[in-house]
């Protein structure tokens, strides 16, 4: 069985881990409501298996309703979000389900 390209932050903790592992990655903080959540998804899951994003990124996900305190630490206002972090900081986000700007803010935290 394959691991799937995006891993579930299913606890404050595990996001609290991640910060501080000093790995990149980016994070598609989503609610199972949102519309553009749910049209932008599959194009991030097919980000999240292309070779050359994923020997330099990890990809995660956030529903914003079960980990509300994820999604307050660090200013979710609308959905979807996608942040890029590195070193435990946030490199850049987009807001929105615009494939383009996905595509622009993952190409960035690969070349950080």
């Amino acid at each position: 069985m394959s691991t799937p390209a995006v891993t579930p932050i299913t606890s404050y903790k595990q996001f609290k881990e991640l910060l501080e592992s000093g790995k990149t990655f980016v994070i598609d903080f989503w609610a199972t409501w949102c519309g553009p959540c749910r049209q932008i998804r599959p194009i991030f899951e097919k980000l999240a298996e292309k070779k050359e994003f994923t020997e330099k990124l990890e990809f995660y996900s956030v529903d914003v309703d079960e980990q509300a305190e994820i999604a307050q630490e660090v200013g979710i206002t609308a959905m979807p979000t996608f942040i890029a972090f590195k070193d435990g900081k946030k490199l850049s986000e987009t807001i929105g389900a615009v494939p383009a700007k996905l595509n622009a803010l993952i190409s960035q935290a690969v070349a950080a």
